[in-house]
């Protein structure tokens, strides 16, 4: 394993002392059976150094939350990019299998078209033209920061957006709680109910 040194000034020390730290306090996140804030093998409350929460945060669980953050960032990121980008640049599109609206065309027959036209890019497809013209208003919300002028106006946008996008999740989630419910008062099993779903969403 390697060094557990302050990920900040690479000081072998804890506590308070780091002079690159925000809060100047060391943290060392390379050992999963020791707090970072203090180097404490105890778990739960007392650490101590830690500016947030006077717990034990060890080193593994640290890098955990990371690589969380991380997965997120990444996830986001891709989605976006497949929401930004016009049905007309998608594969299934160019085989014929579905028309610029996204529509469907055809039954993908070949592998290729099957492979054009799998899950991911039916959900992609149905969030795009779920989201509309808010689309773009997300995508500013996400870059916001990167803007060097954001006027009240933009937020007030923003914050529309927001609530207006919310609220279509809202109701499809209440319509898919009340099928399932309706589904479970006819008597069908919570096998066969998963199967409809899955079959609903396959020939979209």
């Amino acid at each position: 394993m390697p060094k557990n040194l302050c990920v900040y000034c690479s000081s072998a020390s804890f506590g308070v002392g780091c002079v690159f730290s925000p809060n100047k306090v060391h943290f060392h996140a390379s050992d999963p059976k020791r707090c970072c804030f203090c180097n404490s093998a105890a778990r739960g409350p007392g650490c101590p150094f830690n500016p947030h929460a006077k717990v034990h945060v060890h080193g593994i669980e640290f890098n955990s939350m990371v690589k969380e953050s991380i997965d997120k960032g990444i996830t986001l990121g891709y989605l976006m990019k497949a929401l930004e980008a016009p049905i007309t640049e998608m594969k299934a599109y160019k085989l014929g299998v579905i028309d610029e609206s996204g529509k469907k065309l055809k039954t993908p027959m070949t592998a290729e078209e099957i492979n054009s036209y799998g899950a991911e890019e039916r959900y992609t497809i149905a969030l795009k033209q779920s989201l509309g013209k808010d689309l773009g208003l997300i995508h500013n919300a996400i870059d916001v920061q990167l803007e060097s002028v954001v006027t009240t106006e933009d937020y007030s946008k923003l914050y529309e957006s927001t609530l207006n996008i919310k609220e279509k999740f809202l109701e499809s989630g209440k319509q898919f709680n009340e099928i399932v419910a309706s589904a479970y008062n006819s008597g069908l099993s919570k096998a066969a109910i998963e199967k409809l779903i899955i079959e609903s969403i396959l020939e979209n």
